[in-house]
């Protein structure tokens, strides 16, 4: 664990009063006493109109004509009342906010009427398709039915049937007129109960197989079952038949089993083979490739063999290749890998690292080698990137930044300040709507040029909206300038927890700068929540070990306490992995239990314990805040932490 300096806290402080209030949040937004109440008469429109007070909703609307936001408040009240309006003053509204998600928004609930009152001709006129619900695309088959277009119809209700998750009920009507024309086949039936079992979707699965045969019924079961339990079905004689299904089922199962056992998957798909069933080539290539894959990430001796049998290997299979010859210290074998890679894949910074390092290592041998490592690390180590810091490392050199911020005029700013789309999302940014900011904002950046990218990124920044800055200036393949794409924000709260918790400030910037961009309301897929992507159940034991009271997952959101909670869980962590950085961002990403399992049967570097990670998500989140975190040491106090130092060796489990 990295000492914690006292002299290092009195320079983040200072560096603390410096950063805070340099530039205000409405720069080049010129704000008055007048804005300012046109804001709070927004809020109290909203608030009218959804208590149903129309009245007190027109008083206010009706001095807001020039707010920039007026519009929001005409959508808002058409949609309420989309049913009494008539489709002229609906067709007005899109088209006079075309450059505004509002335009589109108003199109899906003006469709979904069109479709409930059966008016099929102008629905079909106005559809477009753009990714639209289930619902929609069901009322769009229906239109196409309706208006006669059978074929079109039937393609797009394939579309809507071919998902591996129940779709809403307003769609049975169109798939009961499907299977009127022919459309709903055995063969459509059995495409889709694949994608359900794949999906692992059983009830699914299980609820379509109800429309087929006896027979075909029991091959469904047999499919669940192999499933669920592949090691004791794949044995079963029931299987051992030269049938499609059968085959497509065992296929199936192996694949199953290699994700726990690779090399008994291997095993029983070279006896499947050796019973010489009519498998098609590019079958089998795909289950030896999974095996072999699988085989890599469970470390299995014989991974290496099976990835260099492979024909045509995939670009993971190439990497993976590698790595195996890594894990198994076949320092020749890697790189005669590394050099069989396309020269645009053999280039990277990743592989010439690794050229670099084998040639390092095997100059115990052969001394000349030493000279050819020594140039590709100095060459890598005048990079701004985690593999530029470690060949930084090796070679004894400074790291190099290469900080280079955009330069951009204030005539620039002011003009892109009062483009109507970027008044727009910042009254939103402002008023705390920011799923409508940032609608509004992909929304007007789409099609930009470089230049234009990079103007409002520097706009953004200055506002403040740190997460929009970060993500636009990277469309525009600028990525060197750090005040903009790692910023200073939240520094008392990062200082504090930092103090409390006794680890590194930098740290947990970079995790915070990994996890969420700076996006206080950020929410994953998996249900991650907040600056420092915390799950809600992390929250929750989190904040029971610091004696915290968190009522529910808005809590976890709150800026505070999440950045609270994601320094404690940071430090558990670094507890948890015995002080090393590496493993304890490793198992902030993917878990505790998981990394547990990754940690060698002998001692080895913490770069290769890094490469060999299984997860290719949690290998880049830890090159990125090992890298992030180093960055953040030179804004904080100019100074860095050597890598090396926050990465030793990863030890051999006990």
């Amino acid at each position: 664990m990295l000492d914690y300096k006292k002299s290092r806290l009195i320079i983040y402080f200072i560096a603390m009063v410096f950063f805070c209030g340099t530039v205000p949040a409405w720069a080049y937004i010129y704000e008055t006493p007048e804005l300012e109440a046109q804001r709070a008469d927004f809020k109290n429109a909203r608030t009218a109109l959804k208590k149903g007070h129309y009245n007190t909703f027109k008083r206010y609307a009706r001095s807001l004509k020039d707010y920039p936001l007026y519009g929001y408040l005409e959508y808002e009240y058409l949609r309420k009342r989309i049913s009494k309006t008539p489709n002229k003053t609906i067709e007005a509204f899109i088209e006079s906010h075309e450059d505004s998600p509002i335009s589109r928004r108003m199109r899906y609930s003006w469709l979904r009427k069109l479709a409930n009152t059966g008016q099929w001709e102008k629905f079909l006129e106005e559809y477009r398709d753009s990714g639209g619900s289930a619902k929609l695309r069901c009322s769009h088959a229906m239109a196409l039915y309706k208006t006669g277009k059978t074929e079109a119809a039937i393609l797009e209700t394939n579309r809507a049937w071919l998902v591996a998750k129940s779709q809403p009920t307003s769609c049975n009507q169109v798939f009961k007129i499907w299977e009127k024309n022919g459309g709903k086949t055995r063969e459509m039936i059995w495409e889709r109960i694949e994608l359900a079992i794949i999906k692992g979707r059983v009830s699914l699965a299980n609820y379509l197989a109800k429309e087929l045969s006896k027979e075909d019924r029991l091959w469904v079961n047999r499919w669940i079952q192999m499933r669920r339990r592949p090691a004791a079905n794949l044995h079963r004689n029931i299987y051992k038949v030269d049938l499609p299904i059968a085959r497509k089922i065992v296929r199936h199962g192996v694949m199953r089993l290699a994700r726990r056992d690779a090399g008994a998957a291997a095993d029983y798909w070279q006896e499947v083979r050796n019973q010489h069933l009519q498998i098609e080539p590019e079958e089998v290539a795909d289950v030896d490739q999974y095996v072999a894959l699988r085989a890599s990430y469970q470390k299995h001796p014989q991974a290496l063999e099976w990835l260099g049998q492979l024909h045509n290997p995939s670009k993971k299979a190439q990497d993976w290749r590698i790595r195996a010859a890594l894990a198994q210290q076949d320092w020749w074998a890697a790189l005669t890998w590394i050099e069989a890679l396309p020269a645009v894949e053999r280039d990277t910074a990743q592989w010439r690292y690794w050229r670099a390092r084998i040639l390092e290592m095997q100059s115990r041998q052969l001394p000349v080698l030493r000279t050819a490592a020594d140039r590709i690390f100095g060459s890598l180590a005048k990079e701004r990137s985690y593999h530029g810091f470690l060949a930084a490392d090796r070679t004894g050199r400074d790291y190099d930044l290469n900080s280079n911020p955009l330069i951009v005029s204030d005539d620039e700013l002011n003009k892109m300040s009062q483009r109507p789309a970027v008044r727009r999302a910042y009254e939103l940014y402002r008023l705390g709507m920011h799923v409508e900011a940032r609608r509004e904002w992909y929304t007007h950046i789409r099609g930009m040029d470089s230049t234009e990218l990079q103007t409002i990124s520097v706009l953004a920044s200055k506002w403040g909206w740190h997460d929009r800055a970060i993500q636009t200036v990277a469309k525009s393949n600028h990525y060197d300038d750090l005040d903009l794409r790692f910023p200073i924000e939240y520094l008392d709260l990062v200082m504090a927890n930092a103090q409390d918790q006794q680890i590194d400030p930098a740290w947990i910037y970079g995790v915070l700068r990994q996890e969420s961009a700076f996006m206080p309301d950020a929410r994953s897929s998996a249900g991650a929540l907040g600056l420092m992507q915390l799950m809600p159940r992390t929250g929750r034991i989190t904040a029971k070990k610091l004696k915290t009271r968190i009522r529910s997952s808005q809590d976890i959101l709150n800026v505070n306490k999440n950045i609270k909670l994601g320094s404690a869980y940071l430090r558990r962590m670094l507890d948890r992995n015995e002080g090393h950085s590496a493993l304890a961002t490793a198992s902030y990403n993917a878990g505790p239990h998981r990394v547990s399992k990754w940690i060698p049967e002998e001692t080895i570097s913490a770069d290769l314990w890094v490469e060999s990670i299984p997860f290719n998500e949690t290998r880049q989140y830890v090159r990125r805040v090992m890298a992030y975190t180093v960055i953040y040491d030179q804004r904080l106090d100019g100074d860095f932490v050597k890598m090396r130092t926050r990465m030793p060796v990863v030890k051999a489990k006990k």
